[in-house]
Parts: C-alpha cells; sequence; structure tokens
C-alpha cells in the first residue's frame, strides 16, 4: 500500500475512535444502565436538617433545591445545561417526569427567595419547601421518564 493511500484510512479511523470516546465518555451513550449514579437521601436529608437546626434556613433551601436537581438529572440522564435558568429546567424536567407542577413551581419560587433575596427566610418558608421537597423526591425515584421527550432532549 502506498503512504497517500494508509493516512486518509488512518485519519478517518482515528476521527472514528475520537468521537466513539467522545460519546462514551462525555454523553454516557454505550453504558449499561445500572451504572446511574443516586443520590445518598438519608445523609442529604441530615444535611438540610443539620443547616435548619442551626438557623441556616435559606442554605437548608438552597441544599434541597440542588439534590433536587441532581435527582432529577441522574433520572433524566439530562442535567441542567449551564445556559439553563432553574425555572427552565423545571420546564424541561415536567416534560419529561410525571411530578405536580403546582408543588414544584412553589419549591422553585422559595428556592429563587432563598438563592437570590437580601433577607433571611423563616422556618416556616424552609418548613413549607422541605415538605415539598420530601413530598417530591420518592416521586422524581419511582418516576418512568417519558420516552418521547427524553429521546426529543
Amino acid at each position: 500500500m502506498q503512504l497517500g493511500t494508509i493516512m486518509p484510512v488512518a485519519a478517518v479511523a482515528g476521527a472514528v475512535i475520537v468521537v466513539l470516546l467522545y460519546l462514551y465518555y462525555v454523553k454516557g451513550y454505550f453504558r449499561n444502565g445500572d451504572t446511574i449514579t443516586t443520590v445518598d437521601m438519608p445523609q442529604k436529608l441530615r444535611r438540610i436538617k443539620k443547616m435548619a437546626d442551626s438557623g441556616k434556613y435559606d442554605e437548608a433551601i438552597i441544599l434541597a433545591y440542588r439534590t433536587f436537581e441532581e435527582m432529577v438529572g441522574n433520572k433524566t440522564r439530562s442535567n441542567r445545561a449551564s445556559s439553563e435558568t432553574a425555572r427552565e429546567f423545571i420546564q424541561r424536567t415536567l416534560k419529561i417526569l410525571p411530578l405536580n407542577a403546582e408543588k414544584v413551581e412553589t419549591f422553585i419560587d422559595i428556592y429563587h427567595k432563598a438563592r437570590f433575596s437580601d433577607h433571611k427566610l423563616s422556618r416556616d418558608s424552609y418548613e413549607s419547601a422541605i415538605k415539598i421537597f420530601t413530598d417530591i423526591y420518592p416521586r422524581i425515584e419511582g418516576a418512568t421518564p417519558s420516552i418521547a421527550a427524553t429521546s426529543a432532549s
């Protein structure tokens, strides 16, 4: 074989290998479905409660939301994009997972107040957020994502 024939074939083969490695490591394709990471809920709930017990209600709500986002990302295999707001992520999520939209919207509203407001939230706000969170997270774990919606994203 001539060198002129080998070089293009080697370049194409190398490009195919790079694309396959990208798909495997970055996008997670070709992996066994059992490798999904899970969220250690008892540990997360203990951390949230510890923050609240020390009066850090805002931080506890933010951690609850981030845990929610992590769980949804794991379940749908589609994490929040860096260009996506929390509300956009939730709107996309509600198309995939059968969750109570009104409760999720209320949870996001409380999260936004905790995350972006200048004043500290009360224990009542914390309790409202945690009540919604503890109602939602078992539904995420038991939910089956909509196939049409997951293939569209």
